[in-house]
This record gives C-alpha cells, structure tokens and sequence, in this order.
C-alpha cells in the first residue's frame, strides 16, 4: 500500500525547533568564549563577537541553502555551497574547540588551586608530625637522665596543643579534599589512566569530539527543517487533483479546460511577441499573477515551456 508524505505536525516541528536552536545557540556561545578570550578590550570583544556570531549564523543558512541547490537539481551551485560550507565549518569547529578548551583549563585551573591547597594542609601536618616526633625523643632523653619532673610535663602539653592543630588542619583539609575536584576532571582522569594518555591528550580529544557533534547535529536539524519548508512549498504549488478521492472506476477525469486566450498566448510566444516570463505574459493579458500561474503550468503540461534551474521559465525548440 502507498502512504502518502504528510507534513509534519506542530509538536513535532516545536520539538525540532527547540533542538536546532539550541544546537546553534551552544556552536554560538562556545565560539563566543574563544573569540572574547583573545582581547581584553571591550571594543575588540565585540568585533570579535560579532564575527563568531557572523561565522556561526552564515554557516548554517549556507547548510539550508545547499538543501535548496540540490532540490533545484543545481550540482554545481551546490558544490560551489559545500566548499564554502567547509570553510566556515573548519573555522567554526576551531572556535569551538578553543572554546569549549578555555571553559575547561578555567575548570582544570580552579582543581589545580585546589589541589595546591590540599596539599598545603598536608605539609602543614607533616610538619607538626615531625615537631611531635622531636618533642618525644626529647621526653626520652629527659626519662633517661631522670629529669621527669623538670621537663617532661612541658612538653607533655606542647605535643598536646600540636595534635590538637593538626586535627584543626586536617578538618579544613578535609573539607577542602570534598570539593577539589569536578566531574569533568574526575572524568578526563579516568580517561588518561584507562587509555594511557597524557591528561592533555584526552582534554582536546573531548573537546574536539563534542565541536563536531554539535556542528553535525545542528546541520542535521537544519537539512531537517529545509526539507520540511520545501515540501509545504510545493505542496501549496501542487494544482488540485483533477479526479475526486471518492470517484468510482467509471467516472472520466474531469479536465481542466484552458481559456480562450491560451492559444493566442502559444502562438505569440512561439512568434517571439512576448517574453516568456509571467510578468511579460501577465501585462500582454492584464491578467492577475494568479491566473497566469495556471497558464505557465498549462504550457508546461503541453510541452510547451520548461523550467530552468533558475526557476525562470524558457520556451522549447
């Protein structure tokens, strides 16, 4: 059984909306980061800006116009689309990566600070581990030399109050420890240990991965909606059917008729009297564009015209 192509609905198409500007919000914002990280002054900021902004919006209409070149079966208008396409494609996979790398060297930045910190705290107890192992040697040597009651109690006291810092510094080490690391660090972490690469490598590897996804799924989305456009387009041009659905096997097709002036029409533009164009046809007839719309598609019915890629219109022979 045939099933016919349907537009699609205004969920599904509310759902495909969201999705690709989403999609080309992210590409935008990621491409912003990098652009807006190479100048401090705000002057080259929004120059910067509006060229990552520039880039980002012409690579996409150029993806919806290379949908439009080949539906007009223009090969090489559309070849001419591609390559432009994969240039500002290139750049804008490259402004991607940088920056979605600047987002995260702020995150690996802030990890390593507080690493540093942690590690602060651990020399801090160290130390007072060392200052407590002297303190006791000395306390040995007081018991050897029988001197207990002189020195001993001093720095019973004193081992007291540097366990008592130690516990203080190993709490704030502690609450420290908790947060010192982010998800994506610890994710990359584990990539680098499992694949054996240096942290730097894996770092790039997602990023560049995640620029790409984004590009190809915001251009999916897009080619999507371009699709879409164009078959409401022509269904809207289709003539109507020119058999009822509910006509019985029997019933003839109902022709359209042409009117009175078609032949006249024909055989002036088979004489060169008028351009074929429905403006020229439409002034020669004082007709409205409408009902010259028909005619063109009558004379196309009759082998008379065709289409160009254009989509001007070109007498035969």
């Amino acid at each position: 059984m045939h099933y016919q192509r349907l537009p699609k609905g205004y969920l599904a198409l509310t759902v495909v909306y969201l999705v690709t500007g989403a999609s080309i919000a992210a590409s935008m914002v990621f491409s912003l980061l990098l652009f807006l990280s190479l100048e401090q002054g705000l002057l080259m900021k929004l120059m910067f800006g509006g060229l990552a902004l520039v880039f980002e919006v012409g690579k996409f209409y150029i993806w919806y116009e290379i949908g439009e070149r080949i539906s007009r079966r223009d090969a090489t208008g559309a070849f001419k689309a591609l390559c432009f396409y994969v240039v500002l494609a290139a750049l804008s996979i490259a402004g991607s990566v940088g920056g979605i790398n600047a987002a995260t060297n702020t995150l690996l930045e802030g990890d390593a600070a507080k690493v540093s910190e942690v590690q602060s705290y651990n020399d801090k107890i160290a130390g007072l581990e060392r200052e407590i192992e002297i303190n006791e040697q000395a306390a040995q040597a007081y018991i050897d030399m029988k001197r207990i009651a002189n020195g001993m109690k001093d720095m019973l006291d004193r081992n007291i109050e540097l366990r008592q810092r130690q516990d203080a510094l190993r709490h704030e080490r502690d609450q420290v420890a908790m947060t010192s690391q982010s998800s994506l660090m610890g994710l990359m972490s584990s990539l680098a240990e499992g694949l054996g690469w240096p942290l730097s490598r894996v770092q790039f590897g997602i990023v560049a991965m995640l620029s790409m996804l984004l590009d190809f799924f915001a251009a999916f989305f897009i080619a999507l909606l371009g699709e879409e456009l164009r078959f409401r387009r022509n269904l809207k041009q289709a003539p109507p059917s020119a058999t009822p659905i509910n006509a019985s096997a029997e019933d003839a097709p109902v022709v359209p008729t042409r009117p009175d002036y078609y032949h006249d029409v024909v055989s002036k533009l088979r004489t060169g009297d008028v351009r074929c164009a429905k403006g020229a046809v439409a002034r020669l007839l004082a007709k409205p564009m409408a009902e010259v719309e028909d005619v063109f598609h009558w004379l196309q019915q009759d082998d008379i015209v065709y289409r160009k890629p254009n989509q001007h219109f070109a007498l035969k022979g």
